[in-house]
């Protein structure tokens, strides 16, 4: 131990009142015992607080090194793309290391943990099994197991627990019809080809680019949910507002993967395009769905303590659904296996659904 926390501690053993005065005063035994009880009270939170900061900082090391290793690999391909995944938890972790009595930072960074972990697992388990694609199951399975446990930490207050119910139903059919959608076919096409892309390397690059990368996005956007389930308020107007958001959400979601199901079982040919139901509103109601539900999380959120930061995430999610990896990834595909798409982009909106008169 050493620095700020060994200087407290040194003070405190010099000011601690002797154990001889203690017996040799019996008037004031009792005024001096409570002192002294109270600064053992004192010294064990110190030393839990002293252990606590060097587990974070043992942590931050390991990640550092892990960084080092993503950047690196990073500036050897010729896209830099997502440079800063590996920066922002230590950036984090620096803010907690420097002002640990921060509100909300604890917890988040309890949240990170439990996702980094979770992932490590998932990915020796994708070494095993030689299927990388097990973590698009994962993501809904953990992402229904963090808010429980986020909440068992922080004191289970019931107030939190209408919120739980909904985050549980809404990642536990994500989950639920992953596992039905992927299960009998094997790793899913875009990690093959990245598996033959990478080569004999891929074994441990599939650790930072896949389950590393995830849990960095999955820890940003699960930030509204960590502060409002550990610190949920009262029903109020934010509340209900993100009740309603969450609901339009879900139901974009579940109907959207439901009505692709049909059309699957149904249609003729690969070839053919889904173009009614919500796919004639938008050309992804499930990525539509699943952003605004996490909207509605983050309006619940509002009402706590450093809920406002909740924008920040949201605002992430909503960039990633409609621009950023999710649409991009599915519009490449769809434009080189689908003869009709361009028609199809002209008259409907790709991510934002156009009510149709």
């Amino acid at each position: 131990m050493s620095g700020p926390q060994a200087k407290a501690l040194e003070r405190f053993a010099q000011s601690s009142p002797s154990p001889i005065l203690l017996t040799t005063s019996p008037r004031n035994t009792q005024p001096q015992c409570a002192v002294c009880a109270v600064k053992i009270i004192w010294l064990k939170s110190l030393g839990h607080k002293v252990i606590a900061m060097q587990w974070t900082m043992l942590l931050m090391l390991s990640w550092t090194v892990l960084a080092l290793v993503w950047l690196g690999e990073l500036l050897r391909q010729s896209s830099k793309t997502g440079w800063y995944y590996p920066l922002l938890p230590l950036a984090v972790g620096l803010a907690y290391w420097l002002k640990p009595e921060l509100p909300v930072l604890p917890e988040w960074l309890a949240a990170g943990l439990f996702l980094w972990g979770a992932l490590t697992l998932v990915w020796l388990i994708s070494l095993v099994k030689r299927d990388a694609s097990i973590m698009d199951i994962a993501y809904g399975l953990l992402l229904t197991a963090l808010p429980w446990w986020a909440w068992q930490h922080s004191g289970a207050n019931p107030q939190a627990l209408p919120l739980l119910l909904l985050s549980s139903i809404g990642f536990g059919r994500y989950s639920l019809y992953i596992l039905w959608r992927n299960l009998p076919h094997g790793e899913d096409a875009r990690y093959a080809r990245w598996r033959q892309r990478s080569g004999r390397k891929w074994w441990w690059w599939s650790y930072f680019q896949v389950f590393l990368l995830q849990a960095v996005v999955m820890w940003i956007w699960a930030y509204p949910l960590v502060v409002a389930v550990t610190q949920p308020q009262p029903l109020g107007g934010w509340a209900i507002a993100g009740a309603v958001v969450w609901l339009i959400g879900f139901v974009f979601e579940a109907v959207g993967d439901w009505q692709l199901a049909q059309f699957k079982r149904r249609r003729s040919s690969s070839a053919q395009l889904l173009d009614t139901g919500l796919w004639g509103l938008t050309r992804h109601p499930n990525y539509f769905g699943q952003a605004a539900m996490w909207c509605g999380y983050g309006l619940v959120a509002m009402a706590s303590p450093y809920g406002w930061l909740s924008v920040l995430p949201i605002a992430y999610v909503v960039w990633f659904m409609y621009t950023g990896s999710a649409t991009s990834l599915m519009e490449r595909h769809m434009q080189k296996t689908k003869p009709g798409y361009a028609d199809y982009c002209k008259r409907t909106p790709a991510f934002f659904p156009r009510i149709k008169s």
